[in-house]
């Protein structure tokens, strides 16, 4: 499955193996979150497993899984408020906003640092 977010409406666009594709409204995948609505439409085993790399001025700085999605980050940490902007997603990588500090990778679910 091939993931293309639609940057003039939030949409998340799904591009199966199979030629299908399935478009996800903003809303729907924020209240919601794209495994579930993957699950609602019969394609659960499109849903990806392991972890994808986190870029940031050009280097790793960690992993999130697989699943990872932006619209739905719940901050572990009042310190942090998640906005558009902070995560792009290019490829198979994700590339954090520059702006984001240390504390603010670690309040997101599912960030490991990459320790090397």
């Amino acid at each position: 499955m091939r993931r293309v977010d639609d940057t003039m409406t939030g949409d998340v666009i799904c591009y199966f193996d199979d030629g299908m594709a399935q478009r996800f409204d903003r809303r729907a995948v924020q209240e919601y979150g794209l495994p579930e609505l993957l699950k609602s439409v019969g394609r659960s085993a499109d849903i990806p497993a392991g972890r994808l790399d986190v870029m940031q001025s050009g280097r790793k700085v960690g992993t999130v899984p697989a699943t990872f999605d932006p619209m739905h980050i719940k901050s572990t940490s009042f310190w942090y408020e998640p906005r558009g902007g902070d995560f792009k997603r290019e490829g198979d990588v994700w590339i954090a906003n520059r702006t984001l500090g240390p504390g603010d990778l670690e309040a997101v679910p599912g960030f490991v640092w990459d320790l090397k």
